[in-house]
């Protein structure tokens, strides 16, 4: 019965140091106290999500320079439209003025020949 006892222990002592060793091998493969997986875990959360806020800031970024670029040409577009419009306005004003004096001209020519 004594060796039953000591067989016994002994197997439960190789057993122990086996549980030990497997324990050893598993926390090498794992990256640390749970604790710290936990917090690993966020931080790669938060890594992500700031890597999402850089992609999302630099499309940002490219929109607004594509939109600065768009309103650039369109002012442009817009004082080039502008300067002929003042043009086409001055031709106009310049022929009124004249057709006015041509009007002018026309009354008295007229008014002379009738008296």
């Amino acid at each position: 019965m004594l060796s039953d006892i000591l067989a016994a222990l002994s197997l439960g002592r190789r057993l122990i140091g086996t549980i030990a060793d497997l324990r050893r091998d598993i926390q090498s493969v794992r990256s640390g106290d749970p604790r710290k997986n936990v917090h690993a875990g966020r931080l790669e959360a938060l890594e992500g999500r700031l890597g999402d806020l850089e992609s999302q800031a630099k499309e940002q970024n490219d929109r607004g320079a594509a939109l600065e670029q768009s309103l650039k040409d369109m002012l442009r577009a817009t004082e080039a439209l502008a300067e002929r419009v003042s043009t086409i306005f001055w031709i106009a004003s310049v022929a009124c003025g004249l057709a006015l004096i041509g009007l002018i001209a026309s009354v008295l020519a007229l008014t002379r020949t009738i008296h």
